[in-house]
């Protein structure tokens, strides 16, 4: 999602399109953002260039 996103809408040094993506899941955004930062990714785009390959190992892993 933020590989299509970031490039149209931007960073805004905030997390508001991951924030998107878990209201749109029913993901808990505290729980996720957490991760993110724990990983590098205080921001949509750090998460994209930080984040991206440990996501990929670990979504499946966790129960958010």
């Amino acid at each position: 999602m933020l590989n299509a996103a970031l490039p149209n809408r931007g960073c805004d040094h905030t997390l508001r399109l991951v924030r998107q993506w878990t209201d749109e899941r029913g993901l808990s955004f505290d729980a996720v953002a957490a991760w993110c930062h724990e990983n590098g990714g205080y921001c949509d785009c750090e998460v994209l260039a930080n984040c991206e390959e440990r996501w990929q190992d670990a979504k499946h892993d966790v129960n958010w």
